[in-house]
């Protein structure tokens, strides 16, 4: 059983008004890492609130490890196992001091203090921020009040976060610590971990990639399978990665080059063996 799961949904924030998530169906396994693409207006950050039970669909279900979103009696277990980390990490931070911020969440499930103690120690480290335990919240910089607020979702202990344009408003040092912790979560901890973004080089370190439009998906595969398709993504005002540019422009060119390549070293080495098969001829 995936352990997301969404069947048929649709979402209008009133009777009266457009559905801003049309015909949803998606599966998302346990342990992924996802990212989820499209450009503003397309839903993706409703849909965001929708697979975590913030909100809850018009039409249709979505189950989070078998549990309906709808089901009030199932909100507390589905927020402890699901949780989200927002755009501006200032309207998450709760408290003036780094290890209270993180220890309010578990002291509101009522832990014992030893086990809040262990919480905290563990997220701070995970997100490499033990040095800063006892500093003042308001003098971090983005990146770490982002990095402030993972930790604070981690003490809960859940098997899934997602981050709703959680680098949105850093700077590229900023972006860069969120998401290597994102990476790290995912990779050494197991965390699902789903990103909605905007930014293409945030999208290639996932292992799938759901492109949105109008409400709706309209792709979903792998970074190399998604970033291939130039055309169709340029088609809604998508971008690409730099380097899968590059080469769909020299293949554009006549130039017999593979599209969906992702990283400037693989693409070094294709345009060598190219040019040097090139002399050759």
């Amino acid at each position: 059983m995936s352990f997301i799961e969404a069947r048929g949904v649709e979402f209008s924030y009133s009777p009266d008004e457009e559905k801003v998530i049309k015909n949803i169906d998606l599966k998302i396994e346990k342990g992924s890492y996802v990212a989820i693409l499209g450009h503003n207006g397309c839903g993706k950050s409703t849909l965001a609130k929708l697979l975590c039970g913030i909100l809850t669909p018009t039409e249709g279900q979505i189950l989070i490890d078998g549990a309906d979103t709808a089901d009030e009696e199932k909100s507390f277990e589905i927020r402890k196992k699901c949780g989200m980390v927002f755009q501006n990490p200032d309207n998450q931070l709760v408290a003036s001091v780094v290890e209270e911020d993180v220890a309010f969440a578990p002291e509101n499930l009522g832990l014992p203090r030893d086990e809040i103690r262990k919480r905290v120690d563990m997220a701070l480290a995970t997100v490499d921020m033990t040095e800063y335990k006892e500093h003042a919240t308001y003098k971090l910089s983005g990146g770490q009040k982002q990095r402030i607020a993972i930790a604070g979702m981690l003490a809960m202990s859940p098997e899934c976060i997602i981050f709703d344009e959680a680098t949105a408003m850093l700077d590229p040092t900023g972006r860069k610590e969120i998401v290597a912790a994102m990476k790290r979560l995912n990779s050494e901890i197991g965390i699902t971990v789903v990103t909605i973004t905007h930014y293409m080089n945030e999208a290639v370190e996932a292992d799938r990639i759901i492109v949105m439009n109008k409400g709706e998906i309209i792709a979903d595969g792998t970074p190399k399978e998604i970033f291939s398709e130039v055309e169709k993504l340029q088609s809604v005002s998508l971008a690409v990665p730099q380097v899968a540019e590059l080469m769909y422009l020299l293949e554009q060119d006549g130039h017999p080059l593979p599209r969906g390549v992702l990283h400037a070293m693989e693409a070094a080495d294709l345009l060598e063996a190219y040019i040097k098969g090139a002399k050759n001829d």
